[in-house]
């Protein structure tokens, strides 16, 4: 007999992640470092939350990656961070969506992998440590190992139970329902309005 699908009952988001991902790890030669992993845990479930911004449509992946360059400081810093984390989570959870529009997989893991590329640089600083110099360093270098990973974690989740939520986000994120916003908030998942830049993807 299957096992039952996976359902939210008393686990928290990353209690859940945190098992799918280890499950994902078995296929990984050589695994990503502990801290890394972490990391993929911590950014699966903070994409469930996504914080109400500003209206008006969100510049591209690209475009982002360039403003996050020309900044300074800490404003750099959290830009290349936003930037390679949106490129890691699109490419990896909705990777074969992808496929069926104009910018693929290819687009997002070279941004991704530059903008984590461009935050390690940065903290070279001595100010730095080095850890995190190092994590960022990890993820771009093996960007596509992580995309992997998340994918894996995405057919999972498609059983239902949480994956169910997981995929109203996808199809918020396409097409930026109300509807689809009240079903998520029911769940308890809150997201902000949809700008254009989340519809297309990029």
């Amino acid at each position: 007999m299957a096992p039952p699908a996976p359902r939210i009952d008393g686990r928290s988001p990353r209690e859940i992640f945190s098992t799918w991902v280890a499950e994902a790890l078995a296929g990984a030669r050589p695994p990503p470092s502990p801290l890394a992993t972490a990391y993929l845990v911590d950014l699966l479930a903070d994409q469930l939350r996504v914080p109400k911004g500003p209206g008006g449509p969100e510049p591209s992946l690209a475009e982002s990656w360039l403003i996050a360059r020309g900044a300074e400081g800490a404003t750099r810093a959290a830009g290349l961070r936003a930037v390679g984390d949106r490129a890691l989570f699109v490419a990896g959870f909705f990777g074969p969506s992808l496929t069926r529009r104009v910018v693929g997989i290819g687009y997002y893991r070279d941004i991704g992998q530059a903008a984590y590329g461009d935050l390690s640089e940065w903290l070279a600083h001595p100010s730095w440590d080095g850890v995190w110099r190092n994590l960022y360093a990890e993820l771009a270098e093996r960007f596509s190992d992580c995309l992997e990973i998340l994918a894996a974690v995405s057919e999972r989740s498609s059983g239902g139970g949480l994956g169910g939520v997981l995929h109203l986000y996808e199809r918020w994120l396409a097409s930026g329902s109300p509807a689809l916003r009240r079903r998520l908030a029911a769940q308890g998942c809150t997201v902000g309005a949809s700008p254009a830049g989340a519809r297309t993807l990029q």
